[in-house]
C-alpha cells in the first residue's frame, strides 16, 4: 500500500464511519476483538516479550497487543510476511518512540511506525506520544543511533543505506486502537515538521491509523474484487495471436467513469497507483485543459489485463465501433492516464473531444507468469524526457566532434554505452560538473533533479551550462575535477558515522561546488593553462573543506541533511559561511 508523499499533511487511516467518534459502543468492541483476533492469528506468535520478563504479565500483555499492532501495520503497509513484520518490531525501553522499523529497498521506501494499543477502543493520540515519535524520527534521519535502543540499532545497517539514497521516501505512521480521530493539536506537532522536513524535496509523508483505519486492513484482506467492465471501442482491431489481444481508441468520459466506479481496485495489477500532483500528472492534465483534441497523440495510452475479453454481437463485424465485454479487468500501465482523466472529469472539464489508445490483453489460456512479464515489461520501457530532448541541441554534436578529435568519447543520445572514465564522458556527468562549476543554485538543483536543467534547451538554466562558449575542454576539465572529488568523498565515507556521514554523502555536490570555488576557473577553458596543477589543489583541499562545512551544517543546520542539500537558498548561505573561512576565493560563476 502506498500512503503517497504529502507536503506537510496529515493523512487518518482508512475510516469506518460506523465507528468514528462512538466511544464505548458495542461496534467499538467487536472491532477490538476482531483486531485482536487477527494480530493473534498473524504476526503475533512471531512477536518477542522476552526483554519484559523481570515486568508483570499484565504489562508484558500490553506489550505484546502493542508490538503486535506495530507489526501487523508493517505488514499491511510494506507488505511483508507475519514473521518479516514480527522482525520489524523495535520497541523496548528506551526505544526513542520508533515501535517498528523496515526498509525495503526494492521501492526506496522506509516505513517507521509508533503504536499504541487501547483496549477500551477510546481516545486517540495524546501529545506526548506524537512529539516523542517526532523526535524519534528527526534523530533516526539526523544519524544520531546513540540515542536509540539495542533493537533498532541493529537495524541499521538496513536503514541507514537508504537514508543516503536521495530517492528514499519515508512514511511515518501513528496507530491508535482509539476511536478518535487525532487532535488538531498533535496535528499540528505533525505539520509543522513536515513542511521542515519536505523542504524543498518532498519524501516524507504521516499517517494517523485510529480503530476504524486499523479495522479496515483486515477487511481488504477479505479478498480481491473482481472488476467487469463494458467497453465501447472505436476503429478497433485484433491481434489473433496466443494470448489474443485487442486495441482501439476510448472516449475521455469512458475511461474516467471507469475509475469513478472501480477506483484503486481497477490498478490493483498495477506497480503504482496514482501518484498526486506528480510532474507527469501536471502536464496530462495541462494537455487535457488545453488541447483534449491533441490527448490521443500525446498520450501512451492503456494496457488492460483481462480474465476474458468477449465481443458483444451487436455491430456485427464492423470495426468502426465494437461493444465489448472485460471480464476481470486491471489496468496494468497507464494509472497516470487514468487518474488524470478522472481528475479533470471531477473538476468539470469537457472530456468530449478525448480518445485514448487502449490495449485489451486476455489472460484466458496463457501461461500463469504471463500477466507478471506484461506488466513488468509495460512499465520499464523508456519514456521520452528531458534528456531525450538535448539530444536536439545541435551544441551537444559539437561538443561530441570536439571530444572526438582529441580521441575522446563524448556520450548525449538515451541508449548509447558511456565510455570508461579514461576515454571520456556523458551528458550526465558533463550536466552536473557544469552545473557544480557555474554557482551554488545550480548544484543544487543538480542534486535535486537533474532533469530540471535539461527542461528547455533553448533557455536557462540549460542555456547557462550548454551554449556557444561551452568547450569540450570545459566540460571535460570540469569532469576531472568531479570525478577526484566522488574518488575522494566514496573513500572518506569510509571513515565517517552517523551524522558526519549522511552530509558527507547528501552534500557531494554543494561539496564540488565549493572546491571548484578554490581554483582559478577562469583558465578552465585555456588549453595554454596546466590544469593538473587545479586538480591537484581540489585533491589538497578536500579534508579541510569538507570537514569545515561538515562542522557549519553540524552547528548551524539541525535535521536531515538530504533537505538542506536540495534547498538552493540554504546551499547559498552554507556556502558563503564555508568561503568566508576559507582564503580569498575567486567569484562564483564560469
Amino acid at each position: 500500500m502506498d500512503s503517497g508523499i504529502v507536503s506537510a499533511a496529515w493523512l487518518n487511516g482508512p475510516n469506518d464511519t460506523a465507528v468514528r467518534g462512538a466511544g464505548e459502543s458495542a461496534m467499538g468492541r467487536l472491532h477490538v476483538t476482531q483486531i485482536e483476533n487477527r494480530l493473534k492469528q498473524t504476526v503475533m506468535p512471531h512477536v518477542s516479550v522476552t526483554d519484559l520478563d523481570a515486568h508483570g504479565q499484565a504489562e508484558r500483555d500490553q506489550a505484546r497487543l502493542s508490538r503486535s499492532l506495530a507489526a501487523f501495520v508493517v505488514m499491511k503497509q510494506a507488505g511483508v510476511t507475519a514473521d518479516v513484520a514480527a522482525g520489524s518490531v523495535t520497541d523496548e525501553p528506551g526505544d526513542n518512540g520508533i515501535d517498528a522499523a523496515i526498509a525495503i529497498p526494492s521501492e526506496q521506501r522506509v516505513v517507521l511506525i509508533q503504536s499504541k494499543w487501547a483496549s477500551n477502543s477510546t481516545g486517540s493520540a495524546a501529545k506526548a506520544d506524537i512529539v516523542k515519535f517526532r523526535e524519534g524520527v528527526d534523530d533516526l534521519v539526523s544519524g544520531k543511533w546513540e540515542n536509540f535502543g539495542g533493537k533498532l540499532v541493529a537495524k541499521r545497517p538496513e536503514i541507514e543505506p537508504m537514508l543516503m539514497d536521495t530517492r528514499v521516501k519515508i512514511e511515518l505512521i501513528f496507530a491508535h486502537l482509539g476511536t478518535g480521530e487525532i487532535s488538531p493539536e498533535c496535528h499540528k506537532v505533525m505539520t509543522d515538521y513536515l513542511e521542515d522536513m519536505n523542504d524543498p524535496s518532498e519524501f516524507a509523508s504521516f499517517a494517523y491509523f485510529n480503530q476504524g483505519g486499523i479495522h479496515r486492513l483486515l477487511v481488504e484482506e477479505s479478498g480481491h474484487q473482481k472488476i467487469d467492465l463494458d467497453v465501447e471501442l472505436s476503429d478497433w482491431g485484433t491481434l489473433e495471436s496466443d494470448p489474443p489481444a485487442f486495441y482501439g481508441h476510448v472516449k475521455g468520459e469512458q475511461v474516467a467513469d471507469w475509475y469513478g466506479k472501480c477506483g484503486a481496485t481497477l490498478l490493483a495489477k498495477n506497480v503504482r497507483v496514482v501518484i498526486p500532483d506528480s510532474e507527469v500528472n501536471q502536464g496530462l492534465g495541462q494537455t487535457l485543459r488545453d488541447h483534449p483534441d491533441h490527448f490521443w497523440y500525446y498520450n501512451n495510452g492503456i494496457t488492460m489485463l483481462c480474465d476474458r475479453f468477449v465481443k458483444a454481437p451487436a455491430g456485427g463485424t464492423d470495426r468502426r465501433v465494437g461493444h465489448f465485454r472485460a471480464e476481470g479487468a486491471s489496468i496494468v500501465n497507464g494509472a497516470q492516464t487514468t487518474g488524470s482523466v478522472f481528475k479533470a472529469q471531477q473538476q468539470g472539464l469537457d472530456l468530449s473531444a478525448v480518445r485514448i489508445m487502449v490495449r485489451f490483453i486476455s489472460l484466458e489460456g496463457a501461461a500463469a507468469e504471463f500477466a507478471n512479464e506484461v506488466t513488468r515489461a509495460t512499465n520499464t520501457q523508456n519514456r521520452i524526457g528531458g534528456r531525450e530532448f538535448v539530444s536536439l541541441d545541435p551544441e551537444q554534436q559539437r561538443l561530441k566532434d570536439e571530444f572526438a578529435v582529441e580521441g575522446l568519447v563524448y556520450v548525449f543520445r538515451t541508449g548509447e554505452t558511456s565510455p570508461e572514465h579514461a576515454d571520456g564522458c556523458d551528458v550526465i556527468d558533463a550536466t552536473i560538473a557544469l552545473a557544480c562549476a557555474h554557482s551554488a543554485q545550480l548544484a543544487t538543483q543538480a542534486k535535486r533533479e537533474i532533469s530540471r536543467l535539461w527542461e528547455d534547451i533553448n533557455k536557462p538554466p540549460y542555456k547557462l551550462i550548454f551554449n556557444r562558449t561551452t568547450s569540450y575542454l570545459k566540460v571535460w576539465r570540469a569532469v576531472r575535477a568531479m570525478r577526484i572529488v566522488d574518488s575522494e568523498l566514496k573513500s572518506a565515507i569510509t571513515t565517517l558515522d552517523g551524522r558526519e556521514r549522511l552530509i558527507a554523502t547528501h552534500g557531494n555536490r554543494a561539496l564540488l561546488h565549493l572546491l571548484l570555488r578554490q581554483v582559478d576557473l577562469r583558465s578552465i577553458d585555456n588549453p595554454d593553462c596546466d590544469w593538473q596543477e587545479q586538480l591537484d589543489s581540489i585533491a589538497r583541499k578536500f579534508a579541510d573543506t569538507l570537514g569545515l562545512m561538515t562542522d557549519i551544517v553540524s552547528s548551524d543546520y539541525p535535521g536531515y541533511p538530504a533537505s538542506l542539500f536540495k534547498n538552493a537558498t540554504k546551499v547559498q548561505e552554507l556556502t558563503a559561511k564555508v568561503l568566508a573561512k576559507l582564503p580569498s576565493t575567486p567569484p562564483e560563476g564560469t
